[in-house]
């Protein structure tokens, strides 16, 4: 290629870059502009170069920004990088540039040369905004769906303490009847009315254990120094007043002082004692406390003794109201697990278990140390 040729070249490029060109004076007298500013703003070249300044190209209030703010930076360094502005064109065009300028060399008689080079990004702030508006979207979305939660576990809450009432009602009278002989021994009603205790007493005891769910304030409490081990121990004490004739074992080490919510502690105790003691084996249950601190957080440790499971199924104890065994092998609802998962994210921590079939289980979970 010869030098004409290179010339010819250099000068289509120049033309008709995928981006536009400018080259103006200190006080925005356009010098030059090439091909692909022009198309986009549709001016003609006569119309531009030496009888408009670069400020005549800007929107409204884009004057005052260049000269109180672009042109003093590029004199101050001799260049500026990613600026963002909105040009105008003939009729009612509008374009938003990103522009990118630096002072030459040469100078149009006593005043600096500036050029500039002008990317359309106008698909950019179309994207920009459809971002915006899914974001805003999301948020609204996120918003309504904290109010739900709050609201579902208002009625949760209510529903279940409303529910005590009529099905304690229930069970007393099946009592009395029972008490008073009212119903033959062995009859076919004596065993329907059985049915109807068994399954009563199944709803209380999910009752129950929605309405100490539905209390879990889960993202708005408020932590502060507990003695894990005061908290443990006290546990213990209403578990053998619960279980008093089922000679529970309790080994306890000491324990940390960790940051927590008394009451939601005192649960997460109960709940794994009593799931120790539904579960238990045919000896008498044994459960361990133990803990270590493990990176600026402390991992407590409850092992029985129980019959245990297989380890498939370690995520799964942990659903809420997902049961391993029938209620009729052995009560529950299938909550006081999640529960007590609950409770434990509620304090920044996790929980898990290890288990094997018939050599008990060791459940974990972790609190931050004080």
């Amino acid at each position: 290629m010869n030098n004409r040729e290179h010339l010819e070249s250099a000068q289509e490029l120049y033309q008709n870059a995928p981006c536009g060109f400018l080259i103006m004076r200190l006080d925005g007298c356009i010098l030059d502009v090439n091909k692909t500013l022009l198309t986009w703003l549709g001016f003609k070249r006569n119309d531009v170069v030496g009888e408009k300044t670069f400020q005549d190209l800007l929107v409204k209030g884009g004057e005052i920004y260049f000269e109180t703010y672009f042109i003093p930076l590029l004199q101050l360094q001799g260049e500026v990088t990613e600026i963002n502005m909105e040009l105008k064109g003939k009729g009612d065009i509008q374009m938003p540039v990103l522009i990118n300028a630096n002072k030459a060399d040469k100078k149009s008689g006593n005043r600096s040369v500036f050029r500039m080079s002008l990317l359309d990004i106008s698909h950019r702030k179309l994207y920009e905004k459809e971002i915006i508006k899914e974001r805003k979207k999301a948020e609204d979305a996120m918003v309504r769906l904290s109010e739900i939660n709050v609201e579902l576990e208002r009625f949760v809450h209510r529903a279940s303490h409303d529910l005590q009432a009529p099905l304690k009602t229930i069970s007393t009278i099946i009592s009395l009847i029972k008490a008073k002989n009212l119903i033959e021994p062995d009859s076919k009603v004596d065993e329907l009315f059985s049915v109807i205790k068994r399954n009563t007493k199944q709803m209380m005891l999910m009752v129950e254990d929605l309405f100490e769910y539905s209390k879990i304030d889960v993202g708005s409490v408020e932590l502060e120094p507990i003695s894990l081990e005061e908290v443990c121990r006290e546990s213990i004490n209403i578990i053998i007043n619960r279980f008093e004739n089922d000679h529970i074992t309790f080994n306890i080490s000491d324990l940390p002082i960790v940051m927590g919510v008394r009451i939601q502690l005192l649960n997460l105790f109960l709940n794994l004692f009593s799931n120790a003691i539904k579960y238990r084996s045919d000896a008498d249950p044994v459960i361990t406390i133990t803990s270590k601190k493990e990176n600026g957080s402390h991992k407590i440790f409850i092992k029985d003794n129980g019959i245990g499971f297989e380890e498939k199924y370690k995520d799964k104890v942990f659903e809420f109201m997902e049961r391993l065994h029938g209620k009729d092998t052995i009560e529950g609802t299938g909550i006081g697990l999640s529960t007590c998962k609950r409770i434990v994210e509620n304090h920044g921590g996790q929980i898990g278990v290890e288990s094997n079939p018939g050599r008990g289980s060791t459940f974990y979970f972790s609190l931050t140390g004080v």
